[in-house]
C-alpha cells in the first residue's frame, strides 16, 4: 500500500527561482511535477519528502531554465490485488459504494457487499438488506479486499480499483465488530421470528 521510496527526476527551474537555495527550489519543483502523478508501475507519489542529492545544472539552447537531475524521496500508494485495505464510504449510487482507500476511490460494487440481497434507498442515500436490516451508508468504516486495478496514468480520476467484502472478515466495521460480540446471531433469530409472524398475520388474512 503505502511505500517511502528513492526516486530520480529531472526538474526545470526557471530564472525568477534561481535567487533561491538549490535545495529548495529543487524540492519545490519536484513537488510540483510530481505530486499527486500516478504511474502503473509505482502508483500514485502522494509526497515528496526530501532531496537527496542534485546533480550538475545544465540549459538548453533558448530556454533561461536550468534543468537538475534529482534522487529525492517520496512516499508512494499502490494498490495491490488481494489486499486488504479500510477505507470509508464516500458515495453511495444504485450500483454499489465507492470507498475511499488512500489517494483513490475505489469501487463495491453491490453484489460484492454482502451475500444478502442489497436494495438502494434513494431517499436515504444508503444501501440495505431486506433480511437483516443492513444497511451501508456515507461515513461507514469498512473493511475489504482488492479485486481489480487498473491505474491511468493520464487521467488519475479514470482509475478503477474494484473491492469485494464478501469473504470472511471482511465488511462494514460495526457488522465485523457485532459478530465479535455475537449480536449477528441474535440479530438473524430476530429477523426470523419477524417473518415468521408476518406469515402468520399473512394466513390470518387470507
Amino acid at each position: 500500500m503505502y511505500r517511502r521510496m528513492k526516486l530520480e527526476g529531472v526538474v526545470r527551474i526557471p530564472p525568477e527561482d534561481m535567487g533561491k537555495p538549490l535545495n529548495e527550489a529543487v524540492e519545490m519543483a519536484l513537488r510540483t511535477k510530481y505530486e499527486a502523478r500516478v504511474d502503473r508501475t509505482l502508483g500514485a507519489i502522494v509526497a515528496i519528502l526530501g532531496v537527496d542529492s542534485i546533480g550538475e545544472g545544465r540549459i538548453i539552447a533558448g530556454d533561461g531554465a536550468v534543468y537538475y537531475d534529482a534522487v529525492f524521496d517520496a512516499i508512494v500508494f499502490k494498490p495491490e490485488m488481494q489486499e486488504v485495505v479500510e477505507g470509508e464510504v464516500v458515495e453511495i449510487v444504485k450500483f454499489g459504494a465507492f470507498v475511499s482507500i488512500g489517494p483513490f476511490d475505489g469501487l463495491l460494487h453491490v453484489s460484492q457487499i454482502t451475500d444478502e440481497y442489497m436494495a438502494y434507498d434513494e431517499k436515504n442515500a444508503r444501501l440495505v438488506s431486506k433480511d437483516t436490516n443492513k444497511f451501508l451508508a456515507e461515513g461507514d468504516r469498512v473493511r475489504a479486499r482488492i479485486i481489480a486495478v487498473s491505474l491511468n496514468e493520464k487521467d488519475p480520476r479514470g482509475s478503477k480499483i474494484g473491492l469485494t467484502m464478501r469473504q470472511t472478515g471482511l465488511g462494514k466495521i460495526e457488522w465485523l465488530e457485532a459478530l465479535r460480540r455475537g449480536e449477528i446471531s441474535e440479530v438473524k433469530a430476530e429477523v426470523k421470528e419477524q417473518a415468521e409472524e408476518r406469515a402468520e398475520q399473512k394466513a390470518e388474512a387470507e
